[in-house]
């Protein structure tokens, strides 16, 4: 019997679209393995994915909530406004697509991609601290104005997407858009590319970059480090302080 909330169906998928998956699949993971920060690693290994078939959203979803209380909601593969990303991220809900890159996108899909939805950000999911940090964006979002939740938004962007953290010395990728990325990744570590400490006030006046390689990467001395940053930001802006 599943304790999961009805949230999420599951689709039909073409030989094809399996195909699709694996092939990234394997291009990525061993970039992700060498480059993935630990948090990632070990969530990959508790989520489970099949690396030959797509996964089946209602399956992943039980597992998410039995390790962390969330579970998956469904984003009607369409790029969800700012406000519905955040109202799913509050009620501790990722929202996720069904759709799959064809074969003559396998570099680059200009619509969501549930590759880099499972692959990317749902390893870390799997952990209930990096859920409850995540979770606690929704809230100091909805209670924010209209500048403050563009702000916001560029924080989660900076960190849970595109971010890079020191582990053990070396540097690592938290973000999920470079752990499903083989580019971005590869950029992302280049010599050339500039990276600098994260700054709350440089990475909320940055834009982000959604059709194009980003020019800019945050560090993070560590996953805690969103602590500070949520709370220093709603300290700040006289906002509500997430409790965590």
């Amino acid at each position: 019997m599943t304790m999961t909330p009805p949230s999420i169906s599951a689709p039909i998928y073409s030989e094809q679209d399996h195909h699709t998956w694996a092939a990234l699949y394997a291009r990525q993971l061993p970039q992700a393995e060498q480059r993935g920060c630990r948090l990632f690693r070990d969530g990959l290994q508790r989520l489970r994915l099949d690396p030959q078939r797509l996964p089946d959203p209602c399956d992943v979803s039980d597992r998410l909530f039995e390790l962390s209380g969330w579970t998956l909601g469904d984003a009607q593969n369409a790029y969800l406004g700012p406000t519905e990303w955040f109202e799913h991220i509050a009620e501790r809900r990722f929202p996720v697509t069904n759709y799959i890159r064809q074969p003559h996108e396998i570099d680059f899909t200009p619509l969501p991609d549930l590759f880099h939805e499972y692959f990317g950000h749902l390893a870390f999911f799997t952990d209930r601290r990096f859920g409850d940090i995540a979770q606690a964006f929704g809230p100091l979002y909805l209670a924010a104005d209209e500048r403050q939740r563009l702000e916001i938004a560029r924080l989660w962007w900076f960190t849970t997407e595109f971010g890079l953290l020191y582990e053990d010395g070396e540097l690592r990728a938290l973000g999920a858009g470079l752990l499903s990325s083989i580019g971005e990744m590869q950029k992302a570590f280049a010599p050339a590319t500039q990276r600098i400490p994260f700054a709350i006030r440089r990475a909320a006046e940055t834009a982000s970059a959604v059709y194009e390689m980003h020019q800019i990467y945050f560090i993070l001395d560590g996953v805690e480090q969103i602590v500070a940053i949520i709370r220093q930001y709603a300290t700040d802006e006289g906002l509500p302080i997430p409790a965590l």
